[in-house]
């Protein structure tokens, strides 16, 4: 079995300049997997525009299965923080309920994220407990930096202030959308619809957004960057 991790950092390079090094690496992986049948291939990316690519590729779509690895759901998060020391070897402190439904509320699943928050919370610890102040201030700092990525991205851009302000419009009511739910912003002469998917792909690969492959669908990348786009919406109420 061969496993490779974020094959697209090979994206862009070219043998003696001319083929494409990703493109013989998949030949050669079509070939030991159903020519040769000498090994499985698994391939994994946090770039969803990387995997269409795969999936829009007629032989590969054909030869390939997706698997989509997504955030923990509500019940396995609030399972793991109120099980600390049996699922993290965490005996420092527990968190209370409230605590945990703040955790679940601003960072959702995200594995990472929580693992992060857990290990900056231990200084804080006083005799087992965590204070609820402490907490916030971790979880508002993760907030304003997705805040100032935001600041940074969008600039004095007007067409991205619409984009963005357009997007948290969408997550307000739903879980994802579709590039068609960005239509008006065609139809106002925002974008023209190449530069508007070039937009997209460059928050999927920003890690802004999230894309699926397979449905074509789009979400924010987890619950700290919509209320750090949400701070950073509202913070420009005036200029919008």
């Amino acid at each position: 079995m061969i496993i490779i991790d974020e094959l697209q950092a090979l994206e862009n390079i070219y043998l003696n300049g001319q083929r494409e090094l990703l493109k013989e690496l998949f030949n050669f992986f079509v070939a030991m997997t159903k020519e040769s049948h000498l090994c499985h291939v698994i391939i994994s990316s946090s770039d969803g525009y990387f995997m269409n690519r795969i999936y829009e590729d007629s032989k590969l779509s054909k030869t390939s299965e997706f698997f989509e690895i997504d955030y923990l759901n509500e019940q396995d998060t609030k399972y793991w923080l109120t099980n600390l020391e049996k699922e993290s070897a965490m005996t420092s402190y527990t968190l209370t309920d409230s605590q945990v439904d703040t955790i679940w509320k601003f960072m959702g699943g995200s594995m990472w994220e929580i693992d992060s928050i857990l290990g900056q919370l231990l200084p804080y610890e006083k005799s087992g407990k965590i204070d609820d102040n402490d907490l916030l201030q971790l979880i508002n700092h993760a907030i304003t930096i997705n805040k100032g990525r935001c600041n940074h991205y969008v600039g004095l851009y007007e067409t991205k202030m619409a984009l963005f302000n357009k997007i948290f419009l969408l997550q307000q009511v739903s879980h994802e959308f579709q590039e068609r739910d960005l239509r008006d912003l065609v139809k106002n002469n925002l974008y023209q619809i190449d530069d508007l998917r070039n937009e997209l792909c460059n928050l999927v690969k920003l890690n802004f957004l999230s894309f699926n492959p397979v449905t074509s669908f789009y979400k924010l990348q987890g619950n700290s960057m919509f209320y750090g786009v949400k701070e950073f919406i509202e913070s420009n109420k005036k200029d919008y």
